[in-house]
């Protein structure tokens, strides 16, 4: 019911509450439309458009219809590119989850300075990937390089290894280096789902008789999956889009050895200055990342779901 006073309808208590809930989500939503819904759509319209540096600056372009996904289709390093992009990911998140899963395993045991490796293992995280990047070229250089000092010293090799100029070499250098960058983010997640685990549950599959694999295999990883599917979906996100890394070690070289989606198309676009076909290249992204979303959102309640479940 409204009531009516001498400065006209007043809003009923409900219709106060939304406006005010509006108003303080107007930032967000604002934020939103301008940091991403915008730039998203502009790239949309970009990789139809045949587009240079004189159209650019107009914000206008012929229509080219889908001229620039078949250039993308049919170019061999743009293919080369979406390949490299799912070996470099499918790579880095078995390597981050092995050693993740390792370190996650080794800290729930007791033991001296514990504490401090928990505190050390987030060390690659608090580096801008551009550092990382510069770290690891240091380490893998020709001459004078840390790793091809110790493979020597160590007598697994007689000359210096390439590892940054060699194509056969160069994706694997980069994939060691993200590997090395993405398991504080691993080791973190699967280390607090192992925190979880009831002991009692452990203590009765002890009493069992079952072995340190078979508790693993049969009582922990159960347990701990929800957490397991939703850090590998996070860490294909945060892996597929890597730029900083590859642009610092590497360059997108040799001879575009180790070029990903994120590299080529930003070498189409601000190197070949053509900008639809590096935004259509980008649209890969995009697909990846519509796909990604709703999985992330359906993995997540069901793993709270299955939470509340197990509470009950």
């Amino acid at each position: 019911m409204q009531l009516h006073g001498a400065g006209g309808p007043r809003l009923s208590g409900s219709r106060r509450h939304e406006l005010a809930g509006l108003l303080f989500l107007s930032p967000a939503i604002i934020y939103i439309l301008f940091a991403f819904l915008l730039p998203i759509v502009y790239n949309v319209m970009l990789s139809f458009e045949q587009t240079s540096p004189a159209t650019i600056s107009s914000l206008t372009a012929p229509f080219a219809g889908l001229a620039n996904y078949r250039f993308i289709l049919n170019d061999p390093t743009s293919r080369t590119a979406i390949v490299h992009t799912f070996e470099f990911t499918a790579g880095s998140l078995v390597g981050q989850f092995i050693i993740g899963f390792a370190l996650a395993l080794l800290f729930t045991l007791r033991f001296p300075g514990r504490t401090l490796g928990r505190s050390l293992i987030i060390v690659p995280w608090l580096l801008p990937l551009i550092v990382t990047g510069v770290i690891f070229k240091f380490l893998f250089q020709l001459e004078g390089g840390a790793v091809n000092q110790l493979l020597m010293d160590v007598g697994l090799v007689h000359q210096p290894i390439d590892w940054l100029d060699d194509p056969h070499l160069a994706l694997l250098t980069v994939l060691i280096a993200n590997i090395w960058l993405g398991v504080p983010f691993f080791t973190l997640l699967l280390y607090s789902a192992l925190q979880d685990v009831p002991m009692e549950v452990k203590e009765a599959a002890l009493m069992d008789g079952a072995g340190p694999w078979q508790r693993l295999r049969l009582v922990i990883v159960p347990i701990i999956l929800p957490v397991i599917e939703v850090t590998f979906l996070l860490g294909f996100v945060f892996t597929v889009k890597v730029f900083d890394l590859v642009i610092a070690l590497t360059g997108g070289g040799p001879a575009n050895a180790t070029q990903l989606i994120t590299t080529w198309s930003y070498n189409l676009s601000f190197e070949q200055f053509t900008f639809g076909e590096g935004a259509a290249l980008n649209n890969v992204l995009l697909v990846l990342a519509m796909i990604c979303s709703p999985l992330y959102l359906f993995l997540s309640r069901g793993s709270l779901r299955r939470s509340s479940e197990g509470g009950r």
